[in-house]
């Protein structure tokens, strides 16, 4: 009875707010306004832009567009006036002066707003608002519409849209996924949802691939090491995800049918409904994500190489802004169901198969803020958030009945943040948060009972210091953090610059710190399940966090001339890790190996990043970036005798095309290359150890979009594409039960076929 008056009550949710989706957001009573300034904002094609920043400069007053691109600015007075528009993501635009002490209209002919990252508002490099040309750490965005445009379906999709950011495929069971920035492994990168680290180490295992691309606004990457911020294990980068908060109201339904490897179905199903207030105040927005896919056994060898998943992923993102105390409440929700399965026998249960890797997660984050504004140069933010990842699991092979377990992981964080940047040349943040991560994870048949909680209290402060008449702004901070398991303070400084007083040309330089706090939880203890055996990991006494100090230089260079836009951005950056955490045995028990985590040696990743870009306005966009590193331990690993990094190519990139063939239809095309890397090849399906050198890899993705416009404003988008285009597909998979499904390193999806059609209203 209870789960269908849940049932009810989200039903009618959908519906109200399918109806006051519908409704005019803004309406200009003409009537009101005897002297005003009216104008309208639209696009290449002259179609209305909506919530475009509008300012009358010389007299400080701004407003919005409405849903048709159209304003009024009530004005009571003449002299010599122009007008400023903005839009995050866009190029401004300023108008001629005109004179007016009277009614005017001011019609914008054509204006070419270009979308230009160099324009994007970015907020983790300094959790603060800025424009990206002026923020003094570099901040790669990937916006929602670049998302959609290369057929994003999840996070993990969403990511390999970042030069210097790979994301791999690690089990040939499970296919867990983990992303790499600047060739480091996925545990040194911090994945945050709306700035707040919610992302366990547990949750990372699979959740790159949980979360759907429907409930992202925009992702934001910074590389390099980032605690001084957010904490432990920023060390090679953080990723923010940032959630959906809409600009206007609307419905879409979205179907997608995939065909993988020319025989086995992947069918996806999203639905999203967003509301906005007529005042503008109140939004909301609510999503929906289903996905079915078949298992592949892309060999041949009568085991699954992709495996069988199923999920079922629904939330809602609102927010209200309190005029009259200057105020902003946020609210957010969302449940992940998955269940995944690879191995043999999908048919019979687990213990019935030669080989299974069975995961069914069980995922809950809420989340609540309050912004209060204090006149006009302070903000204080309050920010908490819990999630509740469950996981039954099954590891196991050769009909193995007691490899089941169970994994519980509730997460809490909370966070303060206050900005104040009345004072002269100065923008002053401080902050306070605590987090608990607690961990129990059972596999009772192999004796590893895990039942910890970790806690971490930090204070951090940053001043960003304008100088040379804001041409240059010099940023200062540091963070101390007390962390459970470590009896130290641990300190964490950063300092950048960036000058902008080059036309055209923004200079950066930085230097960050990041560390990685010790855990017991390791994706190890599932994988050496599987092969028979249990594993338990402890911490030694004298123990300490895993350092890292990063150092990144480079410059940007932005035209726009002519309706077109010139890209082109250089850096380099070195990366020292001290006092890695490294695993050696230490005994062995019935069913299970017991490891102890020590710190040994040091690492270095150091390299060249190097982009570029072409946007014609309306009709095209081309961008390349590519990565040059190299990735190396200070003494060789103790298993094959080697100083380089795993799985980490010297050499990788991308090459993306947009194309507006004709009107309303769209070709997108995309090159990512991954160069040759060193993988680890362990016996069982081969006779002995072996430290292999992969052959690269190119995967060329192609879509085609084609958009139905009606006269009501909906709009019908049929959508074609061709994934791995070459079918360069990893050749040497190892077969058979007694395979090491961690020998996987291709692209996560061989050649194929999607049809599917979007349905915005």
């Amino acid at each position: 009875m209870k789960k269908k008056l849940i049932f009810i009550h989200l039903l009618l949710f959908i519906l109200s707010s399918f109806v006051m989706s519908t409704q005019e957001l803004v309406k200009i009573d003409k009537d009101k306004y005897k002297k005003a300034i009216e104008g309208l904002v639209v696009d290449e094609d002259g179609n209305g832009i909506y919530d475009v920043m509008v300012i009358l400069v010389e007299k400080n007053i701004s407003t919005r567009t409405s849903r048709t691109g159209r304003f009024v600015i009530e004005f009571l007075g003449g002299g010599a006036l122009h007008l400023e528009v903005s839009k995050p993501g866009y190029l401004p635009y300023s108008t001629d002066f005109f004179k007016t002490g009277k009614k005017v209209l001011v019609k914008f002919p054509k204006i070419v707003m270009v979308n230009s990252p160099l324009e994007e508002i970015v907020v983790t490099g300094t959790a603060t608002p800025k424009k990206y040309r002026e923020a003094p750490v570099k901040t790669a965005v990937a916006t929602k519409k670049e998302i959609e445009k290369q057929g994003a379906q999840t996070l993990a999709d969403s990511l390999e849209i970042f030069t210097g950011v790979r994301v791999e495929n690690n089990c040939q069971n499970c296919n867990f996924t983990q992303v790499r920035i600047n060739g480091m492994e996925g545990k040194y990168s911090q994945i945050l949802i709306n700035s707040l680290p919610v992302f366990s180490a547990l949750a990372g295992v699979y959740g790159l691939e949980q979360i759907p691309s429907g409930m992202v606004e925009k992702i934001e990457v910074v590389k390099g090491g980032g605690s001084a911020l957010y904490g432990g294990n920023a060390v090679a980068g953080v990723v923010n995800v940032i959630l959906r908060e809409p600009v206007k109201s609307g419905s879409q339904f979205s179907f997608n049918q995939g065909l993988i490897n020319s025989t086995e179905p992947d069918s996806l199903f999203d639905f999203s409904n967003d509301y906005v207030s007529k005042d503008l105040n109140s939004r909301n927005t609510l999503f929906a994500h289903y996905q079915r896919r078949e298992p592949i056994d892309y060999d041949e060898d009568g085991f699954s190489d992709l495996g069988e998943l199923t999920n079922v992923s629904f939330g809602s993102n609102f927010s209200h802004f309190f005029s009259s105390i200057s105020g902003k409440l946020k609210l957010n929700a969302s449940a992940i169901y998955e269940n995944r399965r690879g191995g043999n026998k999908f048919d019979l249960p687990e213990h019935y198969a030669d080989i299974a890797e069975s995961i069914q997660t069980y995922r809950v984050d809420v989340g609540a803020g309050w912004e209060q504004i204090f006149g006009k140069s302070a903000v204080l933010k309050i920010n908490q958030a819990y999630s509740y990842t469950k996981r039954k699991s099954y590891y196991g092979a050769e009909q193995d009945p007691d490899a089941y377990g169970l994994t519980e992981n509730p997460v809490f964080y909370t966070d303060i943040k206050y900005n104040n940047f009345s004072l002269k040349n100065h923008n002053v943040l401080v902050g306070l948060n605590y987090g608990s991560d607690k961990l129990n994870d059972s596999a009772p048949a192999y004796g590893r009972v895990i039942d910890e909680t970790y806690t971490n209290l930090g204070f951090f402060i940053q001043d960003e210091i304008s100088v040379i008449k804001n041409k240059m702004i010099l940023l200062v901070g540091a963070r101390a953090d007390k962390h459970s398991e470590i009896d130290q303070i641990i300190w964490s400084p950063r300092t950048s610059l960036v000058f902008n007083g080059i036309k055209n040309i923004t200079l950066r330089a930085s230097y960050s710190s990041g560390f990685r706090a010790p855990q017991v939880f390791d994706e190890d203890l599932h994988i050496t399940q599987t092969g028979g055996e249990g594993m338990l990991i402890i911490n030694s006494d004298d123990l300490t966090e895993e350092r890292s100090h990063s150092l990144t230089l480079g410059f940007d260079f932005g035209l726009q001339k002519n309706g077109k836009l010139y890209q082109f951005s250089a850096g380099g950056f070195y990366n020292r890790l001290t006092d890695t955490f490294t695993l050696r045995e230490v005994d062995e028990i019935e069913n299970a190996r017991v490891f102890e985590r020590f710190n040994s040696g040091g690492a270095r990743v150091y390299g060249v990043e190097v982009e570029a870009g072409f946007i014609l306005a309306g009709r095209l966009e081309l961008s390349t970036g590519w990565t040059f590193q190299k990735s190396q331990y200070d003494e060789p690993e103790p298993d094959f005798d080697s100083e380089d990094f795993f799985r980490t190519p010297e050499l990788y990139g991308h090459l993306r095309l947009d194309w507006h063939i004709f009107k309303n239809w769209e070709l997108i095309a995309d090159l990512n290359y991954t160069g040759s890397m060193k993988i680890p090849h362990f016996a069982g399906y081969i006779e002995e150890d072996i430290l292999e050198e992969s052959d690269p890899f190119m995967v060329i993705n192609l879509h085609i979009n084609k958009k139905i416009g009606f006269n009501n404003g909906s709009v019908i988008t049929l959508i074609a594409s061709v994934l791995n285009v070459l079918d360069d597909f990893q050749e040497d998979l190892d077969k058979g039960i007694f395979r090491d499904a961690g020998y996987v390193y291709g692209p996560r999806l061989p050649r194929t076929f999607r049809i599917g059609i979007k349905y915005s209203f």
